[in-house]
């Protein structure tokens, strides 16, 4: 099968997308890839995949660059479906992009995050997109998350449940990969840190909750290093204030971070409701991780807030432990109960990533 996947924002953002691209090349599909990409986004090389990169426009003004965007996205669409079998949109950003074109083929429609509905142009909020009509006439949507499903469902008033799709990634083999000269740097301070590494990967935003974290790792330092590890923002550089156990590790496109969480002892996963662009307050309630899966394939137990989306994993695997209260006596409470129960713990999550056949549940999609 032929499949076109397009993202209007920057690959770099969005590894579900790469992970997406690798399973249906590793598949036997022929693979376009639409996107924005100022990193260099690594992707094995294949005769069945092309990479078309859409333009920055920089230098003008927002506007411009946005209908400048849309315009190259739609005449490439338009151009390409007629040898493609299937149009996968990522991002409920990309079908605004696309607009009412996605109703012309075979459209499957993927959510990275949980949402109502979008504004019709970026930066205003007064005017919305009413993008379920899109989902209402999409062959499939996908979602990360069972409970994300059954609201979208609702919300939307959608014929059939989204498809789950977990954003499990597929492990890179990096002794085939050449590493990066910046990234060799990091990894070695990593491997010269006699401390254990606690480690948070990801966005640092307003749901996310990492304070008690930072205290509570401060009065472990004698044994224990908080890294925080992506793009810089004054939340993240506030935290890097707080202590001196705390080392500030920059964002590292993907797959390479996987790199660093391999060498971590213990994975944080902070989440809380919050207002944070245009998504649901209910989406970081429901979370779906890249990171519970990056840190499990490589057996990093975790410590998590109370939220659904990582009380159920937790319980049902025994992968890491919900800080509830969430305090910094507690913190160190679950710190300590996790190197009490290391071995047992970090082979649970490795039975937790191993379970997840990603190949089977992309063909299902395709073809059901």
């Amino acid at each position: 099968m032929k499949v076109l996947v397009v993202i209007g924002s920057q690959i770099s953002g969005f590894p579900p997308v790469r992970n997406l691209v690798e399973i249906l090349l590793r598949n036997g599909h022929t693979v376009t890839l639409m996107g924005r990409d100022r990193t260099g986004v690594y992707f094995e090389v294949n005769d069945r995949f092309k990479f078309v990169k859409i333009p920055e426009y920089d230098g003008i003004p927002s506007i411009i660059r946005y209908l400048k965007k849309i315009q190259f996205m739609r005449e490439y669409v338009v151009e390409a479906m007629r040898e493609h079998d299937v149009l996968w949109t990522t991002t409920d950003a990309t079908v605004r992009d696309l607009g009412d074109l996605v109703l012309n083929y075979r459209h499957i429609m993927q959510l990275m995050e949980l949402i109502q509905d979008i504004p019709r142009f970026p930066g205003q909020t007064f005017w919305g997109l009413n993008i379920q009509k899109y989902a209402q006439k999409a062959f499939k949507v996908v979602v990360p998350e069972y409970n994300r499903a059954h609201i979208q469902k609702a919300w939307w008033s959608l014929p059939k449940l989204p498809s789950i799709l977990p954003n499990k990634m597929t492990q890179p083999n990096f002794e085939e990969i050449k590493i990066p000269s910046d990234i060799e740097d990091v990894l070695t301070k990593t491997k010269e840190e006699k401390r254990k590494i606690i480690l948070y990967q990801g966005v640092f935003q307003e749901d996310r909750d990492i304070d008690k974290f930072t205290e509570a790792i401060g009065k472990l330092k004698n044994e224990y290093v908080l890294y925080l590890m992506g793009n810089e923002t004054k939340y993240k550089k506030l935290l890097c204030s707080m202590d001196d156990s705390i080392v500030n590790i920059p964002f590292i496109k993907p797959p390479y971070h996987l790199i660093i969480t391999k060498q971590a002892y213990i994975g944080l996963l902070p989440y809380k409701a919050g207002n944070h662009s245009h998504y649901d307050k209910l989406n970081a309630l429901y979370c779906a991780p890249n990171k519970i899966f990056e840190y499990a394939a490589y057996g990093v137990p975790m410590i998590g807030t109370d939220v659904p989306g990582l009380h159920v994993p937790f319980s049902e695997y025994g992968i890491g432990y919900i800080c509830e209260p969430y305090t910094v006596e507690n913190v160190i409470n679950k710190v300590n109960q996790i190197k009490a129960n290391y071995h047992e713990m970090s082979l649970r999550c490795k039975v937790f990533y191993n379970e997840i056949n990603m190949d089977e549940i992309i063909s299902s999609i395709l073809y059901n």
